[in-house]
């Protein structure tokens, strides 16, 4: 029992390690592209070289996908390989097809963390859940089937949560623009001044941006 335990402690770091990246990635490009789309001009909390970059917002996508996806897509990864073992057309049908099942709780507790973590109540946790979980759903029945696919015919069982991490790098450039994304959000941009102006003052905007 011991020993079994002990064999799931390496791919489930890999797994974490992996998720967790993804997450970040996804986050700071999805960051990156609504600052070019001129969505995104705040200045974040904590400062970097790129002032575009909210690393607050990135550390909780972090933190999500290493706390809340990690343990869920791990275990559901070896709960359907053991429930419907073997790489036979029809088993893979089944594990494609409750994964898709499952796929709305894992976006639920992915909406619920991050919107928990940002200082928010579960009322609008609630809320998040309701407005965005189906459509990001439906938008996931786009992508993510053919993913399942590859990762249950030709992946080991330990390494598919960390495979599917890789493939969770484009993913998640959507729920992180999603799961961020707020009613009546206020934006500061920033204008910068004639070029006359020897101290290159910038004034700093407060900008109502209306909801999608």
């Amino acid at each position: 029992m011991i020993t079994g335990w002990r064999r799931l402690i390496k791919p489930y770091v890999y797994s974490t390690i992996a998720i967790g990246s993804s997450a970040a990635t996804g986050d700071f490009i999805c960051q990156f592209l609504e600052h070019k789309a001129g969505k995104r001009s705040t200045i974040p909390l904590y400062l970097t070289n790129l002032p575009w970059w909210d690393v607050k917002r990135t550390l909780i996508m972090c933190s999500t996908g290493m706390l809340v996806t990690t343990p869920f897509s791990f275990t559901l990864m070896r709960t359907v390989e053991h429930v419907f073992p073997g790489k036979q057309a029809k088993q893979i049908a089944k594990k494609m097809l409750t994964n898709s099942l499952m796929a709305p709780i894992g976006i639920s507790l992915a909406f619920t963390s991050i919107t928990l973590m940002n200082g928010k109540t579960f009322e609008q946790a609630e809320e998040k859940v309701i407005n965005d979980m189906p459509k990001t759903f439906l938008a996931g029945t786009c992508y993510w089937p053919f993913i399942s696919f590859i990762n249950f015919r030709f992946i080991p069982l330990d390494y598919r949560a960390f495979i599917g991490s890789l493939a969770a790098a484009v993913w998640n450039v959507y729920i992180s623009s999603v799961a961020n994304k707020q009613p009546n959000e206020s934006t500061t941009v920033l204008l910068p001044t004639t070029r006359s102006d020897s101290n290159a003052r910038t004034i700093i905007a407060q900008q109502q941006v209306p909801a999608n």
